[in-house]
C-alpha cells in the first residue's frame, strides 16, 4: 500500500489539536495543567488558542489575564495564546442557558479550529452537556487524579467487598460514551491519558497501591497513566504574574539561578508533555501530517491494547 493510498484511509482531521483538561472531580489540578500544556506548546513555536468552560472559577482566564498584564512590562517577550472566556447564561431558565452556552462554546471552536494548531480547553469539576461536547470534541483527554482512592472512585468503583469492586465508574462511563459518539461521527480517536497529579515528593504504600490500581485500570478503561505535577509552592507562587515554571522566572525573581524545587518542577512539565505525545511538526512536516501520523501511532497502540 503507498503512502498516499494510506493517508487516504484516515478521517479528515481538524487542523487544530484540541486538547481537553477534564475530570468531574473537584481539586485536581485541571486549571494548572491547562496553564502549562498552553504555555509549552506556545513556546514550542505551535499557534494555540485557549478555552475556559469554568463560568464560575475562571481559573485559567485569570492567570491569562495576569499574564497579559505582565507581559505589558516584562524583560521578554512573553508568549500569550488567543482565549476564549464562556460567559454564563443569565436567564432564569435552564434551558435557556444551556442552549445560550452552547451556542458559544460551538462558536468559540469554529472561530479557532482552522486558524491555531492547538485549543487547550479547560472544564468545571461538574457533569453537564456542555462538558460532554466538549469530551466528544478531545483529540487528547488529560485528566487529572490526585493519589487517593477517593479520585480512582470516579473511574472504577472502590469498595471493601470485592464483588463490589471494578465497576466501570460514573466519569469513566462519560469518557466511554464520549469515545463512542466520536468513532460515529468522524472515526476519531481519543487519546485518554490519566496524569497522578498533585503528587507527594515522598513515596508512601498508598501511592504505590494507587499506582497498582491505575495500571490494572489502564487496559481495562484503555488510558494512558502517567505521572504528573508534584505539589510544589512554585505554582501557587507564580499564578498571581501569570508566569510559569517553564518562564525564564529567575529573571522576574532577579535571581541568578534557578532553585532546586524550580529547577525540579520545570523537569516535571517537560516531561509531562512529552508523555502526552502530541502531534509535533518536523523540518518540512505540517501539522496536519502531524495529526495524521499522530492518529495512526495511536490508533495502533490502543489497537495492540485491545488485542
Amino acid at each position: 500500500m503507498t503512502a498516499q493510498a494510506k493517508t487516504s484511509e484516515l478521517p479528515d482531521l481538524r487542523t487544530a489539536h484540541v486538547v481537553v483538561v477534564a475530570n468531574e472531580k473537584g481539586g485536581t489540578g485541571k486549571s494548572t495543567l491547562s496553564i502549562h500544556i498552553g504555555v509549552a506548546l506556545l513556546k514550542a513555536g505551535f499557534r494555540v488558542a485557549t478555552i475556559d468552560l469554568d463560568t464560575r472559577q475562571r481559573t485559567l482566564t485569570r492567570f491569562f489575564e495576569n499574564r497579559a498584564s505582565w507581559a505589558s512590562n516584562a524583560p521578554w517577550n512573553v508568549e500569550l495564546p488567543y482565549h476564549h472566556t464562556l460567559e454564563r447564561g443569565n436567564s432564569e431558565s435552564v434551558r435557556d442557558n444551556e442552549t445560550a452556552e452552547f451556542g458559544a462554546f460551538a462558536a468559540a471552536v469554529a472561530a479557532v479550529e482552522h486558524e491555531y494548531e492547538f485549543v487547550v480547553i479547560d472544564t468545571p469539576a461538574s457533569d453537564s452537556y456542555l462538558m460532554r461536547l466538549a469530551h466528544s470534541l478531545a483529540d487528547t483527554l488529560v485528566s487529572p487524579i490526585n493519589d487517593s482512592f477517593i479520585d480512582i472512585d470516579v473511574f472504577s468503583r472502590v469498595h471493601h467487598d470485592r464483588t463490589q469492586r471494578g465497576q466501570v465508574a460514573h466519569y469513566a462511563d462519560l469518557v466511554l460514551e464520549a469515545r463512542r459518539k466520536r468513532r460515529l461521527v468522524d472515526q476519531g480517536i481519543i487519546d485518554w491519558v490519566l496524569v497522578r497529579n498533585r503528587m507527594s515528593t515522598t513515596q508512601s504504600n498508598n501511592a504505590k497501591q494507587i499506582a497498582t490500581s491505575l495500571s490494572r485500570l489502564a487496559t481495562e478503561l484503555q488510558f494512558r497513566p502517567t505521572d504528573g505535577l508534584h505539589d510544589r509552592v512554585i505554582f501557587r507562587e507564580l499564578f498571581p504574574i501569570g508566569l510559569t515554571a517553564l518562564d525564564p522566572i529567575e529573571e522576574a525573581m532577579r535571581s541568578n539561578s534557578l532553585s532546586a524545587s524550580q529547577a525540579s518542577a520545570r523537569r516535571e512539565v517537560d516531561a509531562l508533555i512529552a508523555t502526552l505525545q502530541l502531534p509535533e511538526r518536523g523540518r518540512g512536516l505540517a501539522h496536519l501530517q502531524a495529526r495524521h501520523e499522530w492518529f495512526d501511532r495511536i490508533s495502533r497502540y490502543y489497537r495492540e491494547m485491545k488485542g
